[in-house]
């Protein structure tokens, strides 16, 4: 494939791909010819005559629209262009004479019944293409006769209304639409593949991938066992190489979510680059979003970075690296730092001279795939993923060996396999035209044309793969346009769906014969379409990108109207609509833009364009300003203005002259005041104000913007907002801050807002000014949070709380209701009633009702899948019994916390007379914090995770042991015949009350042949009265017993794998098995508790479980009394050996030779430990040794270090034994024969 070109360059776009206009010049031509139908009265002779003639152009138009979306017709021609500038010069002129409306589609309300009449007819008489989405929005044949009159020969404003453009839009396009038709009179689409889909996209599995099992074996394995010493000591870093379009990100990606990856790295960060790495807010800002879930101001970005990395494990991906600064190498490092040992990032880079230079690993190069992994790739994509397809690895899956198909091909994969072969084994072109394929996987003539269509012939078209330009051509004249316009995003931006979204509405290019759906709604089900076929990469919540030769492929077919200003790019198209700035160098651009000369405004190219990104920082100065001042005075038809992070802190407050403006971004920015010119802009739909000065407020008269649907901002800026019910129309609203001039009557009037919603500070509100009811107009809105404060439920607001939550009922739509700091002791009719508002309720949240001394009916509600209940101390006892005895509560509740209910002593499901069963579906259980709690019902087979905290349970619910119905048996879990259950984690925490284990699902070991992790933690009266211990736990693989004195368990079964013990359960020498206990574990790690005493070390002596430990080799002891290494005599696999906080653990040891397999020796906050074992240059084997926060150590052994030694590390440990590795008369020459050595963090040994 040829390199991609330049941002600013022009591409040639072969006619054969089709327009990206064609479908936003329909819409257009629909609404002008209906706005005129519907102002015919008005109109002079003139402007009648042109709409008719435009409606009897109408037919020739769409075929001439048709042939161009296909190809058939000469892009290049000046029709087709002066049809396009007629379409935004009459888009402007229907903007003045009818405002963008906030309702679902664009239409005026008086034209609604005219719209509907006509649809019949339109199908009836249009001929059939991928443009029949649009027939609803045109009028019948004979409109204007019908409607009776040749217009008038007065030019009055009856309507008060200026249609002086209007008049010149119907003229313009009347003349344009005819010289298109005469022109292109004879064009007809031979060959149309665009395909129009159902907007219900089918889910596809992201991390699936062919034929690099050895790739992702080698990387596993670096993970788990990689020998880099950087890795070993700090961060090591591993580049991914190979040619654009190999397979580099597919591959890391399935790596990042692999299952090796979740369990050995606590933070996962992916940041796409596409680029020359620098550490600019943007990659900040993805690193931020990754480990904390949303946006950071960059001032606290490091510092929240260093607080959740401290200690823990990272995965990095840099995804697209082109080049590296070495000193912005240095910085990240320095924000990685405070991070564990053993974090990795994963660098991918076309590169190999930069993955050389990068990685501290072997380069990992790619190259194509093999012809049959190619081939079972494509026909993945091409005919779904069925189980006579489906040859791909899966997430977690083990390897298996392929086997070559011996059947004879069928007709379609025979031109499959021929289609296949054309794509140079590049897996991107092959997903895309896949997916594209799918569609028509019945039409072999269909596919037969796509594999002997001529764009093959030219093998790459502008620099792009012609397996892209055929998947372009299969998108419908919707998808097209809306991909088109991506060109004006650069190669390194991160999107969200609804940003994208929003600036596909601002620009007319969404529209919609679906009467109830909003233009958003459609807009994200052709996002999805788009991301489905592979037009889009996700990178991970709500982010995405877009792959550098689709980035290409957008730039080609947008043409001139769109456009790049860099430092290196040409003069600006005059035909320009669209710019991106990428420079700020402010001559540069004032050259570019043409600020410096005077001509007519009109005249002006920058008259014409409808967006302005700026991808640059912009850093604060008055010529800036004034620029952007420039600018806004001469853009008349601009519709989305993008300022994200330019680094600005004033607005100019010439902004106010962008009439046509819809979409406004100033996120990520300084800014501190914005101008009340912006109160202007009447056409505003979205404003985009977050992460700018914390202080910033809303302007004065911010409310009079009475068509903004989306207003993203800060608390601070949204409670100062005042009186909104001028923003009747908002469809976002995350937080509502009662008080002041924010009434919550306002949202009486809010019926559009969708999404969350967070009424706060309830306890402000006057019930005596609050209706009943007024939040029941919300029919849009799927989850609504009330709360009041925190407080300490005040006895003198419990009446009024009361009476403000009956007033504050949902519709009955809600889908989520959370409830905090509720004062009142009794629930509102409407969550008493079993069927009502709380009906269609997935989720519910009850927090800080501290005065509640019940809960409502929620074990009837229908719909109740997950159940908070936090922090309701005066809960006394909670009675879920159904009403009839055959029925069965929480019917399909599948995740209950139940926390800080200090005072609730049980739940009850049922009565003597009743044995139904409760919680049918429950996965997950989480009682925490409820002391007197002695009665919980027991569980279903369903169950997968249970944990159980400071709870008054004598003893641990049992498990339901019920034959499943019918439908259940589909997703139950069958083992050796019979039904068991599906829990996997079990943890029983503080439970002081427990006492026994027999009378618990414990003792139901039959059921429970799934219990991976079992966990038993300062339970301090409980006992393992079990015969056979945990032996029949044939899952079981990590099991904790930690501080509780008077259990013992001596027996497992050989499945375990990983066991934590404290010193106590040491003490008590409860193994004593004929066979060794510990035989099968290979991690152990012994944690001191506070049952133990000093004197105690005879005990552990007489043990010879001790010398059992065969196959252990990670054993990590972390503040242990009496443990003593002298103790484990027969070690003879342990590897890793960590001790932390043992300071006497070496005490009495003389020979190390019998570790003869110790590889890794770790030693950590020893602060009493006075000097390092003098005989640790016996060990044979040592590679590894890291001594952190031992302060009285002051020199390295007498005798030296192993000679095997390859990696050290000291950190934070004291002055003096710094001073002497830095030596060369004391301690360097001991080190100096090391491969790498780390001292606080600096490396100093040769890397």
């Amino acid at each position: 494939m040829a390199p991609p070109q330049p941002a600013g360059t022009m591409l040639p776009l072969p006619s054969t791909v089709g327009w990206s206009a064609s479908g936003f010049v329909a819409a257009v031509l629909a609404r002008l010819i209906r706005k005129g139908l519907e102002l015919l009265s008005e109109l002079d002779e003139a402007a009648a005559g042109h709409l008719r003639r435009l409606e009897g152009l109408l037919p020739s138009v769409w075929r001439v629209l048709d042939a161009a979306d296909a190809g058939a017709v000469d892009l290049g021609g000046r029709a087709l262009q002066e049809l396009l500038d007629a379409a935004y010069a009459a888009d402007d002129a229907l903007d003045d004479v009818e405002p963008a409306a906030p309702g679902v589609a664009r239409d005026g309300a008086g034209a609604e019944k005219a719209r509907l009449a006509a649809a019949a007819t339109a199908v009836a008489r249009k001929p059939r293409s991928p443009l029949r989405f649009l027939l609803c929005f045109s009028p019948p044949r004979n409109a204007v006769a019908a409607a009776g009159g040749h217009g008038k020969s007065s030019k009055s404003k009856i309507s008060g209304v200026d249609l002086h453009g209007l008049r010149q839009a119907l003229e313009t396009m009347a003349q344009a639409a005819y010289r298109c038709a005469s022109m292109y009179e004879h064009a007809a689409p031979q060959r149309n593949y665009a395909t129009v889909v159902s907007g219900q996209t089918e889910e596809t599995e992201q991390d699936d991938i062919f034929g690099r099992e050895a790739e992702v074996e080698q990387i596993l394995q670096d993970v788990r066992f990689g020998e880099d010493p950087h890795y070993r000591l700090g961060i090591g870093v591993l580049p991914v190489a190979g040619h654009a379009g190999i397979g580099k990100t597919a591959l890391v990606r399935f790596i990042f979510h692999h299952e090796v990856a979740r369990a050995e790295f606590a933070v996962r960060m992916w940041v796409h680059v596409s680029g020359a790495f620098r550490l600019r807010r943007q990659l900040m800002d993805q690193m931020v979003h990754a480990v904390a879930g949303h946006d950071r101001d960059d001032g606290d970005a490091r510092e929240l970075l260093h607080k959740e990395l401290t200690g823990k494990r990272f995965l990095l991906v840099l995804d697209g690296i082109t080049d590296v600064v070495e000193d912005q190498r240095g910085d990240l490092m320095e924000v990685l730092k405070p991070a564990a040992r053993r974090s990795l990032i994963i660098v991918t880079t076309r590169s190999e001279t930069v993955a050389t230079a990068i990685g501290t690993m072997p380069v990992l190069t790619l190259g194509p795939l093999g012809s049959d992994d190619y081939w079972k790739m494509f026909k993945h994509f091409a005919f779904g993923s069925t189980e006579d397809t489906e040859e791909c690895t899966l997430l977690g899956d083990d390897w298996d060996d392929v086997e070559e198909d011996e059947e004879e091909l069928s007709p379609m994969e025979q031109i499959a396999s021929e289609l296949a072969k054309k794509m140079a084994g590049l897996p991107l072109p092959a997903q895309a035209i896949g997916r594209a394929l799918y569609f028509r996987r019945d039409d072999e003539d269909h596919w037969r044309n796509v594999l002997e269509d001529k764009l093959w012939e030219s093998q790459d078209v502008c620099g792009i793969s012609p397996a892209l330009w055929l998947s372009y051509r299969h998108l419908d004249p919707r998808l097209k346009q809306c991909f088109a316009y991506c060109a004006v995003f650069s190669d390194d931006y991160v999107f969200r769906k609804e940003e994208l979204v929003n600036m596909w509405v601002s620009q007319g290019l969404i529209y919609s014969d679906r009467e109830a759906m909003r233009l958003e709604d459609i807009g994200g089900e052709l996002f999805d379409e788009l991301v489905h076929r592979c037009f889009f990469q996700p990178i991970g919540s709500n982010r995405y990108v877009i792959h550098s030769w689709m980035q290409e492929l957008a730039r080609a077919v947008a043409t001139s109207r769109f456009f790049t200003i860099t430092e290196s790019s040409g003069d600006v198209p005059r035909e320009v609509r669209h710019l991106t700035i990428r420079t700020s160098n402010l001559s540069k651009l004032k050259k570019d833009l043409e600020l410096q000369v005077s001509p007519s405004p009109d005249h002006h190219f920058l008259y014409r364009v409808r967006t302005i990104l700026f991808h640059a920082d912009l850093s604060e100065s008055d010529d800036f300003l004034d620029v952007l001042a420039h600018i806004f005075s001469m853009t008349k038809s601009m519709r989305v203005l993008g300022l994200s992070g330019a680094n600005i802190t004033y607005l100019p407050p010439e902004i106010g002259q962008l009439q046509h403006l819809r979409y406004l971004n100033l996120s990520g920015n300084k800014i501190i005041d914005i101008p009340e010119t912006v109160c202007q802009l009447y056409n505003l739909q979205v404003l985009d104000v977050r992460s700018n000065s914390p202080s910033l407020q809303p302007p004065n008269g911010i409310t009079s913007l009475i068509h903004l649907k989306h207003l993203y901002a800060s608390e601070v800026f949204l409670s100062s907002t005042g009186d909104m019910k001028g923003l009747s129309n908002l469809q976002q609203l995350d937080v509502f801050c009662v008080g002041g001039s924010m009434h919550i009557d306002t949202l009486r009037q809010m019926t559009q807002l969708r999404g969350k919603l967070h009424i706060r500070d309830l306890r402000q509100v006057d019930v005596s000014e609050v209706s009943k009811g007024m939040l029941k107009g919300m029919q849009y809105l799927s989850a609504l949070q009330l709360s009041w404060s925190s407080c300490d439920g005040q006895t003198k607001e419990i009446s009024k709380d009361e009476e403000l939550l009956e007033c504050l009922q949902p519709h009955d739509n809600l889908r989520s209701l959370e409830i905090m700091g509720y004062r009142g002791v009794k629930y509102p009719s409407w969550m008493t009633k079993p069927s009502g508002s709380l009906s269609n309720v997935t989720s519910m949240y009850l927090i800080d009702c501290m005065n509640c001394k019940t809960l409502p009916p929620l074990h009837v509600l229908p719909s109740l899948e997950v159940l908070e209940i936090r922090r309701m101390p005066s809960i006394t006892k909670v009675s879920a019994i159904p009403q009839r005895s055959d029925q069965e509560s929480f019917l399909k509740l599948k995740r209950l916390i139940f926390e800080g209910a200090l005072h609730c002593t049980e739940w009850l499901t049922e009565t003597s007379k009743s044995r139904s069963m409760a919680f049918p579906c429950l996965c997950e259980l989480e009682i925490r914090s409820c002391p007197k709690l002695t009665t919980f019902p027991d569980l279903p087979l369903s169950l997968t995770i249970m944990i159980i905290e400071n709870v008054g349970l004598e003893m641990l619910p049992r498990i339901i042991d019920k034959q499943p119905s019918a439908e259940e048996a589909l997703e139950a879990t069958s083992k050796h015949g019979r039904w068991t259950s599906g829990l996997t984690t079990l943890r029983v925490h503080q439970c002081h009350r427990l006492r026994s284990l027999a009378t618990s699902l414990l003792q139901q070991q039959h059921l429970l042949k799934s219990l991976e992790f079992l966990s038993i933690k300062n339970c301090d009266n409980v006992i393992c009265d079990i015969p056979d211990g945990f032996k029949d736990l044939t899952a079981l693989r990590d099991i904790s017993l930690y501080d509780c004195p008077k259990m013992l368990v001596d027996k497992f079964h050989t499945s375990v794998r990983t066991m934590e013990i404290s010193e106590c359960f040491v003490v008590q020498g409860g193994w004593v098995d004929e066979d060794p206990i510990l035989f099968s574990v290979w991690n152990l790690r012994i944690t001191g508790c506070s049952h133990v005493r000093s004197d105690e070390v005879s005990k552990i002596e007489q043990l010879d479980w001790l010398s059992s430990l065969l196959n252990v080799y990670n054993l990590h002891l972390e503040n242990t009394l009496i443990l003593r290494l002298s103790m484990f005599d027969q070690l003879p696999s342990l590897e890793i050996l960590e001790i932390d906080g043992c300071d006497t653990f070496f005490a009495d040891s003389s020979d190390f030779t019998w570790l003869e397999r110790l590889q890794v020796l770790s030693i950590r906050n020893c602060r009493e430990m006075s000097r390092l074992p003098e005989n640790l240059c016996t060990l044979p084997v040592l590679e590894e040794l890291c001594v952190e926060n031992c302060p009285a150590i002051e020199a390295l052994p007498e005798n030296g270090l192993p000679p095997s030694l390859k990696r050290l590390s000291i950190c934070n440990c004291g002055s003096r034994l710094i001073e002497r590795c830095r030596d060369d008369e004391l301690d360097r020459p001991k080190i100096a024969i090391i491969g790498v050595v780390y001292i606080d963090g600096q490396c100093i040994g040769p890397k």
